[in-house]
């Protein structure tokens, strides 16, 4: 039985939020209000150093839940069956119809807490939704930023007929799209796109390919390659690493390497690797992309959609030399709108924005 993680090369992060924004649009997660961050892809951020010292740094490192192996979330729960469980596969997953949301799961988790603003911390993995709240309570607000200018929150809801007016619909037998109130939510990986054969909307989003999902059991896959480079986990919340030889409670998200965006002002401009170039763009018919091997390889190019859903692949596990390629595919059966167009070469990762008029 596969047993499914993540891993984030922290030096490919480059703090962009893509992921965050990924994870909100795929999940329809609510807005933060109350010290209740709704955030399933969440961010911490630390600063050390002095401009004056010359030695600041600042990083960035993505947090979710790490869907641990020794999960006290699950141990806690009270109801039977519990409503936070573990699966075959790995997952920590909730069944919201099982959950009575009362928190004790926030109370054992040690990457959560009921109210950041008041513990001082900056994510919470698991947030509750109150009971006798609307969960999507945003688009109640019928004020507008600019007065006869703008539609309000309730006007755009109303018209999309959607609370919120963007909602991604989707099925799964333990969570709905938008959850209710009165329990408890949080990261399920993208389980409803995983069982199709899709991988985390935040890994298709992420620009550099920093994210890697995948089968920790399986020594040849992706992600164990990545993490067999050597990796650290974290403890808590508050940013401490587990030690050396400390399982704590066994997170599967690990992190490589480090981040450091001030490593940038020693590089070169020839160290930089080549971008991935799309022409014409806006598309109408066909587009060409091109794109540079460091060393022969497989390839593959990709095209999603903006929900993430694969619609085309020009290019599937084909043999390419090392060198610079343009390879040309016809767009005109894509619905006009913006596309994510995907390269995987070799071992690099390149992607960028298409957009289909007409």
């Amino acid at each position: 039985m596969a047993k499914y993680g993540m891993a984030i090369d922290l030096r490919k992060c480059v703090g962009c939020g893509a992921c965050g924004l990924a994870c909100k649009t795929e999940n329809n997660t609510e807005y933060e209000r109350d010290g209740r961050r709704y955030n399933w892809a969440d961010y911490l951020t630390k600063t050390t150093g002095t401009w004056n010292g010359g030695d600041l740094k600042f990083q960035v490192i993505p947090v979710l839940c790490n869907h641990c192996t020794f999960a006290p979330c699950v141990d806690i729960c009270p109801v039977d069956p519990k409503a936070i469980y573990k699966t075959e596969d790995g997952l920590t997953m909730i069944n919201q119809s099982r959950c009575i949301g009362d928190q004790l799961c926030q109370l054992a988790c040690p990457y959560s807490s009921k109210n950041i603003d008041n513990t001082g911390v900056q994510y919470s993995v698991l947030t509750m939704n109150p009971f006798e709240e609307d969960t999507q309570s945003f688009y109640d607000n019928d004020v507008a930023i600019i007065s006869g200018g703008t539609s309000t929150p309730l006007e755009t809801a109303t018209l999309a007929a959607h609370r919120p007016p963007d909602e991604n619909v989707y099925m799964d037998p333990d969570y709905t799209d938008v959850r209710p109130s009165g329990v408890v939510e949080k990261c399920i990986l993208c389980r409803h796109r995983t069982v199709e054969g899709l991988e985390p909307y935040c890994v298709v989003s992420c620009p550099t390919g920093a994210r890697v999902y995948g089968d920790l059991d399986d020594p040849v896959s992706d992600i164990s390659k990545l993490v067999a480079q050597g990796y650290k986990r974290l403890k808590n919340n508050k940013g401490e690493w587990l030690a050396e030889g400390e399982e704590g409670t066994s997170p599967n998200v690990y992190y490589v390497g480090d981040y450091n965006i001030t490593g940038i002002k020693n590089h070169k401009p020839e160290d930089h690797k080549k971008s991935l170039l799309l022409f014409p763009n806006p598309a109408r018919n066909e587009v060409h992309v091109e794109f540079e091997m460091e060393n022969s390889g497989i390839a593959t190019i990709q095209i999603y959609d903006i929900r993430g859903k694969e619609v085309k692949r020009p290019l599937d596990k084909s043999n390419l030399s090392k060198g610079k390629h343009r390879i040309r595919f016809k767009v005109y059966d894509l619905k006009p709108g913006t596309y994510i167009v995907r390269v995987i070469a070799d071992k690099e990762i390149f992607s960028a924005n298409m957009i289909v008029t007409r």
